[in-house]
């Protein structure tokens, strides 16, 4: 299996296809406005935060993947969670299943190649690397995501049967 093919099955295991953990599609299906708005406390993130957190954060590699220019970010990490409330629900995570689905072709058009060259003269980091450190950035996510829901009682213990 090449690196290619590594790629895509990890993004698939983090977007729509549930394996040893719930995928993304799973952890927000059938979320509510109100559930995605919910937070615990002032400083915790809500789900529509934390889905608006990834719409950054994997948009702009995506971006940068394609040798698109991508500005740094102002301000702190915490403003990459904007706030849900002035957004719509429906409206995030459609953005975000576009932004996955976009990788997912984007990765069938890549060589092992693509993923060995580094990101920019100023680092030793690959797209390999980076790409790794996305999953894994998502991944956490997811669980923090079905966290709040289980908080909620919003999670069907039954979808838990990967």
């Amino acid at each position: 299996m090449g690196t290619k093919q590594v790629f895509l099955r990890q993004l698939s295991a983090c977007h729509d296809e549930n394996h040893w953990f719930a995928c993304l599609q799973q952890s927000l299906m059938g979320v509510t406005e109100e559930q995605a708005n919910w937070k615990e406390s002032t400083s915790s993130h809500s789900i529509h935060q934390i889905v608006n957190h990834l719409i950054t954060f994997n948009g702009r590699c995506l971006d940068r993947f394609n040798g698109e220019p991508v500005p740094p970010i102002e301000g702190r990490n915490d403003d990459t969670f904007l706030s849900g409330d002035d957004l719509d629900w429906d409206v995030s995570v459609a953005t975000l299943t576009t932004i996955m689905d976009d990788w997912l072709l984007r990765i069938q058009g890549t060589t092992d190649r693509d993923w060995e060259r580094n990101i920019h003269d100023r680092t030793s980091e690959t797209w390999g690397m980076m790409f790794t450190n996305m999953m894994l950035h998502t991944s956490y996510h997811i669980g923090q995501i079905v966290h709040i829901r289980k908080q909620q009682n919003a999670w069907d213990v039954e979808e838990e049967i990967y």
